[in-house]
């Protein structure tokens, strides 16, 4: 196979030594309790792309392409087909009954689970979890196989069902309703196994009673991105049996992250958010961030993920200051670690472009509309900016599209949201000079900057004295 004279590795060296290759396996593989689905967008047509595991370099034999949605990086690192990521997961999970599996109990400790999973959630290449719809397509294999293995095995079942849930809630912004209701069933599926095995077995063991807090916690999720009032209430009631879970395994951790979803669901039961809900979910999530900082580190999944819930609550909060400095932090260490291509990479950038856009109010015929301030030139005597790209701007007929002007800084004023640094101050404000602030517009209309630097107050500041921030400096 290394001089590419057979176009599969047998199966019996794909896990066991990767430099043998005796024969090609034959055409007509059984792909028997595979996970087959569409294509989804992570295959590849490239040429120079191969399957790491039977050095394909097209479709399998089924017509299906090569896939790849894990952290791998280059052009052809990572890709394989969907069937032979099952058949060496399968392989792996089944070197678990050379010893591992208690067949008479059925019993794997917690250790044994996580890698009895591993092969069917994490690339064998990055060592990262696939994404996306080849997670969901992994965990589906991982069910199929389970249940034509292990029928018998309540904890495996409830592993593997487990994870299929995990799959599904990662793509939880662009479920379908088909999707929606799958992940339901599936969670009414394993709270149901639970509870046969509570019947018989008490006290539950951690691992189960871990299974059932995910559980309740993903379908509170799904039920709460419904946004309707009745969705939320029965949110809450996932959220506090999810609460009360962590609570009897003694997880703090997924207790402030249940704390922090009930009130998010509190506030959309009560028809919106307000302040100090705001405030309270800021907190909480913030709880979570530092825990998995603390005991994860900072650069894995889970911890990039409660970042990112982090810096969205700050946007909520209209803390942009802060949230933009955090998302800026995060997107480098999601580059760095999970590379371009990963899902929280691509969710940190798009945030973070919208996040950077200034806003200014131009004025045109003795009205103000909204722009996009692009720069400053002339040594911020003019800026350039794009627009009209406030709709109210359609009463102006003169603009009937965006465009790109330069006008005199004088005519501008810069919008809420904007950061600003104050220059040219005297007197009393003279040391706010060099302050970085966020624009703020209070209930009257004014505008104040909210200064980085909580030992300001809050002050009026004429915008003759304010210069756009285009670029964060560093904290000093």
């Amino acid at each position: 196979w290394q001089l590419k004279q057979h176009q599969r590795r047998c199966t019996t060296c794909i896990d066991v030594n990767r430099d043998l290759q005796l024969k090609a396996a034959p055409k007509d593989v059984s792909t028997e309790n595979h996970a087959q689905t569409e294509p989804s967008s992570c295959y590849v047509d490239d040429e120079g792309a191969e399957c790491w595991i039977c050095l394909g370099e097209g479709p399998d034999d089924l017509g299906q392409p090569l896939r790849r949605d894990c952290s791998c990086r280059g052009e052809a690192a990572g890709f394989a087909h969907l069937s032979c990521i099952v058949e060496y997961a399968e392989q792996k999970s089944q070197q678990m009954n050379r010893g591992e599996i208690d067949q008479k109990s059925h019993r794997l400790n917690m250790v044994d689970l996580n890698n009895f999973r591993e092969p069917w959630e994490k690339c064998a290449n990055c060592h990262q979890n696939h994404q996306n719809e080849l997670a969901v397509d992994l965990a589906t294999g991982f069910v199929t196989f389970v249940e034509g293995k292990y029928p018998d095995n309540i904890p495996i079942r409830l592993e593997s069902l487990v994870l299929k849930l995990e799959a599904i809630q990662s793509m939880i912004a662009h479920l379908k309703p088909k999707q929606k209701q799958e992940a339901k069933n599936v969670a009414c599926q394993v709270l149901f196994m639970i509870g046969q095995m509570e019947s018989k077995t008490r006290p539950l063991p951690k691992r189960i009673l871990l299974a059932e807090a995910v559980t309740y916690s993903i379908l509170g999720r799904i039920v709460l991105a419904e946004r309707t009032k009745e969705t939320a209430q029965e949110a809450m009631v996932c959220f506090e049996k999810c609460r009360d879970a962590n609570k009897r395994i003694g997880n703090p951790n997924g207790v402030a992250l249940a704390d922090t979803y009930i009130a998010i669901a509190k506030s959309r039961r009560e028809g919106g958010v307000n302040k100090v809900n705001i405030e309270e979910m800021v907190e909480k999530i913030r709880i979570v961030y530092d825990q998995r900082v603390e005991k994860l580190g900072g650069d894995v999944p889970m911890t990039l993920a409660a970042g990112l819930d982090l810096a969205r609550a700050l946007e909520k909060a209209n803390r942009m200051l802060e949230a933009e400095r955090l998302m800026t932090k995060l997107l480098a260490i999601c580059r760095r670690v999970q590379g371009p291509d990963h899902a929280l990479t691509k969710k940190a950038e798009t945030h973070l472009k919208g996040w950077k856009v200034r806003y200014v109010n131009v004025q045109f015929q003795h009205q103000w509309f909204l722009f996009e301030a692009l720069r400053y030139e002339e040594d911020y005597k003019k800026l350039v900016i794009k627009g009209p790209i406030s709709t109210t701007m359609q009463r102006y007929k003169n603009a009937k599209k965006e465009e790109i002007l330069t006008v005199d800084t004088s005519d501008t004023q810069p919008a809420s949201d904007t950061f600003v640094v104050c220059h040219g101050l005297e007197g009393a404000r003279q040391h706010c000079n060099g302050k970085i602030g966020q624009m703020i517009q209070d209930d009257s209309g004014r505008y104040e900057v909210h200064f980085e630097d909580k030992d300001l107050k809050p002050c009026n500041v004429k915008h003759a004295n304010l210069h756009i921030i285009f670029e964060l400096p560093k904290h000093e």
